[in-house]
C-alpha cells in the first residue's frame, strides 16, 4: 500500500494496512505513525462537519479545519507492519481553536496516541520574527542522499531523501549532538499537506545517538511538532524540500532532549520539532 493509500485509509478510521518498508528497526517509522494519526483526526473532522452541514447545525465550524498549530505524539510501544487500528475523537470545536486526539492500536494494545491543536489566524499586535535563521547549506543537488542499504539503514530511507551536511553518522562517537541537512520525499505527492511534513520531520536519526561509540538502542518517547507556517497545496509545492537543523539541549539518565527547526529553501521557518529520546547506552 502506498503512502497515499495508507493516509486515505487512516482518514476513514478503522483498520489500516501498514506496508512493509516503512520500519525503523523493528517498529513502524515514527513519522508515518504521526501522519496516520493526523490523517485520522482530519478525517474525523470532515465527517463531523458533513454531519453538521446535513443537519444544518451551528457546529459546522469544523467544516474547514484551521491550520495545524501543534501535534504531539506519545510512542507507547512498537508497532510492526501489518494491520493497525486508528481511532480519532474531537475534544472541542471552539470559535478559534479545535482540539482532537487519536489512538493507534495493534493486537488490541495501544502503540501510539496523539493530540492535535488547530487554530485559525487571528489579529495580534505581537509579531516576533524567528530568531534562528536557516543555516547556510550547500545546494541539495550537490549532496548525495543517504542510500537505502538492506539491513544497514532504516527501511523507510527508500521513500525519503535525506542529505546530511552537519553532524556525524549514528554511533560514530562524535563530540557533538547536533546535525543539519536537507529532507525531501523521493516521490512527490499529488499535493503537499501537513501529513507529509510529519513524515519528513521525524526522518532524521535522533541527533544525540551520533555521540555513542557503538550501537545501542534508542527511540523517541514523545515528539511535538509546532507549525510556524501554514502547510498545504497553496503554500508548499509537491516536490518540496526542507532545510533541517537539530540541537541536543541536554542528555542524562538515559534520556536526551532535542529541538530541531525546518525551513523552506527561501529561508522561511516552517516548523519546530521537540523530542524526548530514550537512550540505552
Amino acid at each position: 500500500m502506498s503512502l497515499k493509500n495508507m493516509l486515505e485509509s487512516a482518514s476513514r478510521g478503522g483498520t489500516v494496512e501498514v506496508s512493509d518498508g516503512w520500519t525503523q528497526g523493528r517498529a513502524i517509522y515514527g513519522g508515518l505513525t504521526g501522519a496516520l494519526l493526523l490523517a485520522s483526526i482530519k478525517g474525523r473532522l470532515r465527517d463531523v462537519a458533513s454531519d453538521d452541514v446535513a443537519s444544518d447545525s451551528a457546529g459546522s465550524a469544523a467544516a474547514s479545519p484551521h491550520p495545524l498549530r501543534s501535534f504531539t505524539v506519545s510512542f507507547v510501544g512498537p508497532a510492526t507492519p501489518g494491520p493497525v487500528e486508528v481511532h480519532a475523537e474531537i475534544l472541542r470545536v471552539g470559535k478559534n481553536v479545535t482540539q482532537a486526539q487519536a489512538t493507534l492500536r495493534q493486537d488490541g494494545a495501544i502503540v501510539a496516541t496523539a493530540l492535535a491543536a488547530f487554530g485559525k489566524h487571528r489579529e495580534s499586535t505581537i509579531v516576533v520574527p524567528p530568531r534562528h535563521p536557516m543555516p547556510e547549506l550547500p545546494e541539495p543537488g550537490t549532496i548525495e542522499p543517504f542510500p537505502y542499504i538492506e539491513k544497514m539503514t532504516p527501511e523507510f530511507y527508500r521513500f525519503l531523501a535525506l542529505r546530511q551536511v552537519g553532524g556525524a553518522l549514528p554511533f560514530s562517537g562524535a563530540e557533538t549532538g547536533d546535525l543539519s541537512g536537507w529532507a525531501q520525499l523521493r516521490e512527490a505527492p499529488e499535493e503537499f499537506h501537513e501529513e507529509h511534513l510529519l513524515v519528513l520531520a521525524d526522518a532524521w536519526p535522533p541527533a544525540t545517538i551520533q555521540m555513542l561509540s557503538g550501537f545501542a538502542p534508542a527511540s523517541s518517547l514523545t515528539w511535538t511538532l509546532e507549525l510556524v507556517a501554514e502547510i498545504g497545496p497553496d503554500t508548499i509545492p509537491p516536490e518540496a524540500l526542507f532545510a533541517y537543523e537539530a540541537t541536543t539541549d541536554a542528555s542524562r539518565d538515559g534520556y536526551a532532549h532535542t529541538h530541531a527547526m525546518m525551513w523552506r529553501p527561501d529561508g522561511a521557518l516552517t516548523a519546530i520539532s521537540r523530542q524526548t529520546i530514550t537512550v540505552f547506552g
